[in-house]
């Protein structure tokens, strides 16, 4: 499964993101203005910040399920199951290569829209 690379390198993309957007600010105006405020950059890349996050769950999701099915018939908890029972109707268990792109979005907008934390 190529999903916890993916995953990875969005966690890895996220430390880069996250460092200070005020140390990119330089003087202007013939450093008569020595403050830039840097709030709209910083608010762009909290927003790629929290997207990088909503896959990283989606596929951590993926993931858990798809170890559900390698111990059946056995059990996990009721939460579990719920969520294990919902990404099913959506997403169907990996049992060959294909790409992964759409269960990622498919869980993603589970999560959207609320139906992961109505399970649960």
């Amino acid at each position: 499964m190529i999903a916890h690379c993916t995953a990875a390198a969005l966690v890895s993309e996220n430390k880069v993101l996250t460092h200070p957007a005020s140390v990119d600010s330089i003087s202007t105006s013939a450093a008569k203005e020595d403050h830039v405020s840097m709030g709209g950059f910083a608010a762009r890349k909290a927003l790629e910040v929290v997207d990088h996050v909503e896959n990283v769950i989606a596929i951590e999701i993926l993931c858990a399920c798809q170890a559900l099915e390698f111990h059946r018939p056995l059990r996990t908890t009721d939460a579990l199951e719920a969520v294990h029972k919902l990404v099913r109707t959506e997403v169907k268990p990996w049992d060959g290569d294909r790409e992964m792109w759409c269960d990622i979005n498919a869980v993603k907008n589970m999560i959207y829209d609320g139906r992961i934390w109505e399970a649960v």
